[in-house]
């Protein structure tokens, strides 16, 4: 009996070390080769799509989880740079991105954001847009990114990005200083239509929040969506303010000199809007239930959130 157990063991060491040592990468099944992609760091991805057509494809067809993408650079020169974050704290950079474009379409399909953070400096007034641009809004692999937020960028590229945007971003913040952003067109975007919060900082377009709202009810949006104006002015939050009032009167449950409230087409709630002096205004779907004594005065939250944004 005691040798026959003792065959029996030499045999399983064997087929161990026959299975685990005589089996080479090419000899994997695509299903195996998959599983081990899945778990290998990014750099080792790269170098595995430079060696062979077969490996390239299955490389990108395996999603990776970035913490923070940021990408910045100046469009008079057509050139960027891509800075990848990850969970466990390291980071790598690329720079020449104009150059390396088919590695962007890489990143766009398998990446996924938890925070993607794009600066992409405006042309100046007359100068013509460079090829790169072209080639930039060629890259319409579909993104996936939880927050967005645009430093001062160029509105092409805002669009383009937003465009291609997968459904399910919670947030997106945009820094409108000196660079007008188009309500309608960004409006008309599904991916915005559906965010919870929205923010434009240093916003000097007078014109927008009736709009917004709008949007909410023919979406039906849910309650707890906020779009909040970071203006320049305290007259332009006197005139998007009577705007609103003028656009939505029929609509109108309450009012005082800081917020209004009107009723939406779905009977269970409300869009608010008020005043966040100095220089705020913030719109919120709300419930229909719930009461003036029940609204958010915790403003310094916002204004917390908004300055470390523009921190970095």
């Amino acid at each position: 009996m005691s040798s026959d157990i003792e065959k029996s063991m030499r045999k399983t060491e064997k087929l161990s070390v026959d299975s685990t040592y005589d089996t080479n990468w090419c000899d994997m099944p695509p299903e195996v080769k998959s599983r081990c992609i899945g778990k290998m760091e990014f750099k080792e991805r790269l170098s595995l799509r430079c060696t062979a057509k077969a490996e390239r494809s299955l490389v990108d067809l395996a999603k990776i989880e970035f913490q923070k993408g940021s990408i910045s650079g100046q469009l008079d020169d057509g050139d960027f740079e891509l800075t990848l974050y990850f969970e466990n704290g390291s980071e790598i950079s690329f720079k020449s991105m104009n150059e390396r474009l088919e590695l962007m379409k890489y990143i766009w399909k398998v990446g996924v954001f938890e925070q993607l953070n794009i600066s992409m400096t405006p042309l100046f007034p007359g100068e013509e847009a460079p090829a790169f641009k072209e080639k930039f809004f060629a890259c319409t692999e579909e993104i996936s990114a939880k927050n967005i937020h645009f430093g001062f960028c160029d509105i092409g590229i805002i669009l383009h990005i937003l465009r291609n945007t997968k459904d399910g971003v919670e947030s997106i913040e945009m820094d409108g200083s000196g660079n007008p952003h188009p309500f309608d067109e960004i409006l008309a975007i599904p991916q915005v239509q559906q965010t919870k919060y929205w923010h434009i900082i240093n916003h000097d377009n007078r014109d927008g929040l009736h709009k917004v709202a709008q949007v909410w009810i023919d979406n039906n949006s849910n309650i707890g969506s906020i779009c909040q104006l970071s203006l320049w002015t305290n007259v332009y939050i006197k005139h998007l303010f009577d705007e609103f009032l003028e656009h939505c009167a029929e609509r109108i449950v309450s009012m005082s000199e800081e917020r209004v409230r009107i009723r939406t087409d779905s009977p269970d709630r409300h869009i608010l809007l008020e005043c966040v002096f100095p220089r705020f205004l913030r719109l919120l779907v709300i419930s229909a239930d719930m009461k003036d004594s029940e609204y958010d005065y915790d403003y310094e939250t916002w204004i917390r959130r908004i300055d470390s944004w523009r921190r970095g």
